[in-house]
């Protein structure tokens, strides 16, 4: 997925897109523990009512799917028959969140290889010929309801099945919207509970296509927030995101991130108004590795004993990521069958040229 340091895009249910304005800058020390939600009962059914967004201010981000299950330097396309999560243990995911002091959780329901966490009607490339027949997305909303937690999805546009690459800019083509509509419209059906929606490349829609997605959402499920992902001209939530490790999906000797690194974004995002998600990767058995949950507890003490720390001035320039890290990612996508041979072979030639 893109760079959520760049381009995350995070979303949320009862879509305030004009309504809410960035929320007003935190003091400068955290709490350690997560504020209350508050949520009638009848939320978890599909109730009607909004999330607190006062409450919406530090959440999990979990990126767990096809990619989860790629062998080293594999490309193309993942079988769909490849999903077999041993251990799935969406219990163990929102106690994470509630333990890292968060009051929202958002789960990759579709990445960047288009596969679906669900059963999706009449659609090749989701969990239905997988050996594994749960439910995880109403597993992952019940196990967050019980533990205080928001439950939202990720969905993402760019879309390595549907668009032939993994695009993140350019214009969503109208067949690949009318599926686009068809997801979100099974997933708030079936799903009511959903109380965040996170649209990845949220800016590729045009104005109509923006406004029938949200109006699609908000006429299905209202208690549903959508996360605009600094959409210009939008004043609605705004998110931004960052990684335990160093990528979004798991995996083998995954390196992590500097936990001051982490506590830096999560200050800039507190001091600018903004959500901020924390991303951790399980592995293929379903399972969020030891070293994570370290990490994530990490941050969450940081978060407690710490100010927030302010955006360092500079009098340097900023600087694109060397050369050799640009080749990586891009080598990266394309193992993973995220771009094709052509597309990668222009980024290289143009990571080159710029040289």
């Amino acid at each position: 997925m893109k760079s959520k340091l760049i381009h995350p895009v995070l979303m949320t249910c009862a879509l305030l897109l004009a309504g809410c304005g960035k929320s007003s800058s935190p003091a400068q020390t955290a709490s350690p523990s997560a504020p209350s939600v508050s949520r009638s009962k009848a939320a978890a059914t599909g109730a009607t009512e909004a999330p607190n967004l006062s409450a919406l201010k530090y959440g999990l981000y979990i990126h767990f799917g096809i990619a989860t299950f790629t062998h080293p330097g594999e490309q193309g396309q993942i079988p769909a028959e490849r999903f077999a999560p041993t251990a799935l243990d969406v219990k163990a995911w929102a106690r994470a969140a509630k333990e890292a002091g968060m009051t929202f959780a958002v789960l990759t329901a579709k990445h960047e290889s288009g596969f679906c966490l669900w059963d999706s009607a009449d659609y090749p490339y989701d969990t239905a010929p997988s050996p594994f027949k749960g439910d995880i997305i109403g597993d992952f909303i019940t196990a967050c309801d019980a533990e205080g937690i928001l439950p939202g999805v990720h969905y993402s546009i760019p879309d390595a099945l549907n668009e032939g690459a993994v695009r993140f800019k350019g214009p969503v083509s109208p067949p690949y919207f009318a599926v686009i509509k068809k997801h979100l419209t099974e997933l708030h059906a079936k799903y009511p509970g959903l109380r965040i929606q996170v649209l990845d490349a949220i800016e590729r829609l045009s104005p109509d296509q923006f406004v029938e997605i949200s109006q699609l959402i908000k006429r299905l499920n209202p208690g549903c927030v959508l996360f605009n992902g600094g959409r210009p001209g939008d004043s609605g939530l705004r998110q931004d995101s960052d990684t335990i490790i160093k990528g979004w999906m798991w995996k083998p000797q995954a390196q992590l991130n500097p936990a001051q690194n982490l506590f830096d974004h999560y200050s800039r995002a507190q001091l600018a108004g903004h959500v901020f998600l924390l991303n951790v990767g399980p592995d293929p058995s379903g399972r969020i590795p030891d070293d994570q949950m370290a990490l994530l507890r990490q941050v969450k003490e940081m978060i407690a004993t710490r100010p927030l720390t302010p955006p360092r001035a500079s009098t340097q320039p900023a600087t694109r990521p060397p050369a050799a890290d640009r080749l990586k990612q891009a080598k990266d996508l394309y193992d993973q069958g995220l771009i094709n041979k052509d597309v990668y072979d222009r980024k290289v030639k143009e990571i080159l040229d710029s040289l």
